[in-house]
């Protein structure tokens, strides 16, 4: 299965790129889908956040993503880094309270933020201190509209981006007026980016929404539940990563379970996870052997680990069988897929450089599927592990991954 997203180049006044707005896209064709605002926003924050590294689309630069009111209000802008990211607030978004408090939350957390399609209607008066940017749309307002307002203000921190730019006039006039940023057809339409992702399962992402709406939280029952699906595994360790970075803990977390990974993380912030997830859930493509391999294996590196008698952590040894296959279903560089999340420097050997203990792991189960069975046994008879010993752990592992997924 394949995520799309369309970037536009956002310029400055020597019309070099400084970032990209991210727009979300269901498909090939670049147009905004018929969809609520609320799931494109949250759509492009598990998929271009949560999964695919978020240098592969848009480098070094600043990435502008369009925040409706509900998830400002509920705190979902905060996981992401503030150093890599804008906060455009939509002009729909309505100026009460609620907004106002999250607005200041997000500027003590240092975020860059911006309001989209400025109306310049008074209301938002209130605000402008703590926003950075204000983007003017050009076939909404007129320039003498816009010369007015920027008139009047008094704050001089606000840099001004001039969007739907379509002309050279247009150009030389905003820059003219104090513009420092531009958006537009005349510089570049959006391009469309093609990756795979990683999808939640539907059945899974409603039982965790029933878990984080529990009034005590069954730790115990998220844990199985994560453990049984690669997308939210993979996508509960890049949203701690981010947590544990933007909260600046120094916590070691290699080792830690997805049990005490959600305990660490809190109510609040696992609620928010989840309610993230639950917004962009959809059904698994069950057809993608690599999901079902990549289950096997973690539960095959497990029981073995345990059946060694704790040469390796169980569930280290469950991660890296969990994540073998992380390369091939997203396709990109597993160096890349690793550094977004925190896993022990064991784990990494084996995935990056094949050595260790955990590597031989892998090599059983791959040879096995493989039907290499000279090498299959050799590998046996180092870790003392006879044939029956070897085909009850492959076929309690194989048996598990299957009655997840209801095959």
């Amino acid at each position: 299965m394949y995520s799309f997203v369309a970037r536009q180049p956002i310029l400055d006044q020597h019309l070099q790129p400084v970032a990209y707005e991210l727009l979300f896209r269901q498909g090939i064709t670049n147009k905004f889908p018929d969809v609520s605002p609320e799931y494109a926003t949250a759509q492009l924050i598990s998929e271009q956040f949560l999964t695919t590294p978020l240098n592969k689309l848009t480098g070094d630069h600043l990435s502008y993503i369009n925040f409706p009111y509900q998830l400002l209000v509920e705190g979902h802008a905060e996981i992401l880094p503030a150093d890599k990211v804008v906060i455009e607030i939509l002009e729909s978004s309505t100026p009460d309270e609620e907004l106002f408090s999250a607005v200041k939350r997000l500027k003590r957390k240092g975020f860059t933020l911006a309001l989209d399609d400025f109306s310049m209607d008074p209301i938002w008066d209130r605000f402008l201190p703590y926003v950075d940017i204000i983007k003017f749309d050009l076939q909404q307002s007129t320039f003498e509209e816009i010369g007015r307002y920027i008139s009047t203000l008094r704050h001089k921190h606000l840099r001004y981006l001039a969007e739907k730019v379509e002309t050279n006039e247009q150009f030389l006039r905003v820059k003219a007026m104090g513009f420092t940023l531009f958006q537009g057809y005349f510089f570049s339409h959006p391009q469309m980016f093609k990756a795979k992702r990683l999808s939640n399962d539907h059945k899974n992402a409603i039982q965790l929404l029933k878990e984080a709406n529990e009034q005590e939280l069954n730790y115990d029952r998220i844990e199985r539940l994560i453990n049984s699906d690669l997308s939210l595994a993979y996508k509960l360790m890049r949203y701690f990563n981010n947590f544990r970075y933007k909260a600046n803990l120094s916590v070691i977390t290699t080792s830690m379970s997805f049990r005490s990974i959600a305990i660490f993380l809190g109510q609040r912030e696992l609620r928010r996870f989840i309610s993230l997830i639950s917004i962009t859930m959809g059904s698994k493509d069950k057809s993608c052997e690599l999901y079902r391999m990549s289950l096997i294996r973690g539960k095959f590196c497990e029981l073995l680990s345990i059946s060694l008698h704790g040469r390796e952590d169980p569930f280290e040894a469950f991660l890296c069988g969990l994540f073998s296959m992380l390369d091939a279903i997203l396709d990109s560089p597993m160096s890349l897929l690793l550094e977004q999340i925190p896993v022990s420097s064991h784990i990494k050997c084996a995935l990056m450089e094949n050595t260790g203990e955990l590597a031989s792991y892998l090599s059983v189960i791959s040879y096995y599927e493989k039907q290499n069975w000279e090498q299959l046994n050799t590998y046996m008879e180092m870790m003392e592990v006879n044939e029956d010993q070897m085909l009850k752990l492959i076929t309690e592992a194989t048996l598990w991954a299957d009655e997840l997924l209801d095959l």
